[in-house]
């Protein structure tokens, strides 16, 4: 039987694992939230960690490439993008096919604005790659930040990244007012030389 081949990571999950493994993340408490898994080629690395450690993964996403308009400097939208990689394929089903070996994976199929985790869920990792809309970015933040414990981390894909300027923005006045809430900030490398910021909450 031939090993499982899964769909592209355009993101570098591999540096964030490795962040998380350096600093030991896994041993707080809470599990992992992940807002935006296009084809889930990054959520698998994630439940594939997690579930070493026996951590969940906790997915939001609504599935609908259509559905971010964000028009990149070039002109390009998301949604030309995403669809691009999908080649005519559905979202969802590419995701599902993705992530059905793993158990410990939770698929939220809404429209993240809509979420609100319970005030007991605890999350020691988060990550942001959803709608590139700064108004979406910074809902995501605040979806995912109360419920982030204590050194905990919450990374943002796209930081400094010319093609998506709304995401950058809403980052840096997310770091600027709540500054007094944030320990660490570091940039990681990633796929194409996008990086992600990864704050840490004190």
């Amino acid at each position: 039987m031939k090993p499982k081949v899964y769909p592209p990571d355009f993101v570098g999950y591999e540096n964030l694992i490795a962040f998380m493994e350096e600093r030991s993340l896994h041993k707080l408490e809470g599990d992992i939230v992940e807002i935006g898994a296009f084809m889930g080629g990054g959520t698998v690395k994630l439940a594939e960690y997690a579930r070493k450690h026996g951590k969940t993964v906790h997915v939001v996403d609504i599935f609908e490439p259509a559905l971010d308009q964000t028009a990149s400097k070039s002109g390009m939208t998301a949604c030309t993008v995403y669809e691009a990689y999908l080649e005519g394929r559905s979202m969802i089903e590419v995701y599902q096919e993705a992530i059905e070996e793993f158990d410990n994976i939770i698929t939220l199929r809404e429209d993240s604005k809509k979420i609100k985790f319970d005030d007991g869920k605890r999350f020691f990792f988060g990550f942001i790659d959803g709608c590139h809309e700064e108004t979406y970015v910074t809902s995501d933040f605040h979806t995912i930040w109360p419920n982030l414990v204590s050194g905990g981390a919450l990374g943002f894909h796209d930081y400094e990244y010319d093609d998506w300027p709304e995401v950058t923005k809403a980052i840096r006045k997310l770091v600027e007012e709540h500054r007094g809430e944030i320990d660490e900030m570091i940039e990681v490398e990633g796929v194409y030389s996008i990086r992600s910021l990864i704050v840490v909450k004190k």
